[in-house]
């Protein structure tokens, strides 16, 4: 009688403990899921030609997160949303934010990239290809 009390006291206890740490740890995903959402969320690529938007795309909270944690993520983000429409000549980065090619607004929350600011052909490569 005596150990029939203590084990179902143990195993209500563990089950108790169970039942609060997985909704703890779902809460917890919940919150921080939340939180992400509103400190990353809304962000947008716009490609344009000049004045004429060619896309405008959603950027999901999760992605602009390890875009914003990480410049080589987001060089190759911002490389294959171009990629269908225009080939980048140069750093993205670097040298596209120097060009004009690239504005990151940060306000907005947009990584603007405008492909008439693109250098042309092979003469921002480091390495000229032969012909």
């Amino acid at each position: 009688m005596y150990w029939t009390k203590i084990v179902t006291f143990v195993f209500e206890t563990i089950l108790q403990e169970i039942v609060v740490v997985a909704a703890g740890v779902l809460f917890a995903h919940f919150v921080r899921r939340k939180v992400d959402e509103w400190r990353f969320g809304k962000w947008q690529v716009i490609l344009k030609r000049g004045e004429q938007e060619i896309l405008k795309r959603r950027i999901s909270a999760p992605k602009v997160k390890s875009i914003l944690d990480e410049p080589s993520e987001l060089d190759d983000f911002l490389k294959g949303v171009v990629s269908p429409y225009a080939w980048i000549h140069c750093d993205i980065i670097e040298k596209g934010e120097e060009l004009g090619l690239l504005k990151i607004d940060h306000q907005s929350r947009r990584f603007i990239i405008d492909l008439d600011k693109n250098p042309s052909g092979n003469k921002d490569l480091r390495f000229p290809i032969d012909d």
